[in-house]
C-alpha cells in the first residue's frame, strides 16, 4: 500500500507557528532574513528529497530548523566561528521546542560540514548540507553583493582559484622531471 503524501505546508505549519521560531524572522542572514533563508532551503530540500524518494518529512523539518538561532545567542562568537558553532545552538533550540528524530538531529548539527566536523550520516542530511550551500551562494550573489561588484568578485575568485591550482600542482610535482 502506498503511503499518503504530506504537503510542504503541512510540514512547515507546526514549526512556523512556534513563537520562539518566529524570532528568526527578525534576524539578518545572507542579505535577507534567517526565516526567508530557512524557507528557501526547506522548500528545495522538500523537492529534492521527494524526487530521490527519501524521508522528505524529516529532511524538510531539519531544513526548517537548521538555522534556528538568534545573533544574541553568540555573544562574541562571530564570523567563521559562528559558522562552526551555530549548528549546535540551532540543534539545542530545536530540541527545546520540538520532538526530533535522530535523522533530523544529525541533519541539523552536520549541515555545515566540512566547516563543522560532524559528518552527515543520512542521505537526507547530505541533501540538506548540499542545498544549504547552493542556496547560500545564490543568496549572497543576489542579495549581499551588487551585480557589478559580484562579477568583479567572481572574476577575481576564478583567477585566484586557477593560481592556487597551479601552485598546488607545482608543489606536488617538485623534484619530478
Amino acid at each position: 500500500m502506498k503511503k499518503k503524501s504530506i504537503s510542504y505546508n503541512a510540514i512547515e505549519k507546526e514549526i512556523l507557528s512556534n513563537n520562539k521560531y518566529q524570532r528568526i524572522s527578525l534576524e539578518s542572514h545572507h542579505g535577507l532574513t534567517r526565516l526567508e533563508h530557512s524557507l528557501r532551503v526547506s522548500r528545495n530540500v522538500y523537492k529534492v528529497s521527494r524526487k530521490l524518494n527519501l524521508d522528505y518529512v524529516s529532511a524538510t523539518r531539519a531544513a526548517l530548523l537548521h538555522d534556528f538561532f538568534t545573533n544574541e545567542e553568540f555573544e562574541t562568537n562571530h564570523g567563521l566561528i559562528q559558522g562552526v558553532v551555530h549548528p549546535d545552538i540551532a540543534l539545542a533550540n530545536a530540541c527545546g521546542e520540538f520532538d526530533l528524530n535522530e535523522k533530523e538531529k544529525n541533519a541539523i548539527v552536520s549541515h555545515m560540514f566540512p566547516l563543522s566536523v560532524v559528518l552527515p550520516r543520512s542521505r537526507e542530511a547530505w541533501v540538506l548540507t548540499a542545498v544549504d550551500k547552493v542556496v547560500a551562494i545564490y543568496e549572497y550573489g543576489l542579495y549581499k553583493f551588487n551585480p557589478k561588484k559580484a562579477v568583479k568578485t567572481l572574476r577575481f575568485a576564478n583567477y585566484s582559484l586557477c593560481f592556487l591550482f597551479l601552485f598546488v600542482i607545482n608543489i606536488l610535482t617538485i623534484g619530478e622531471k
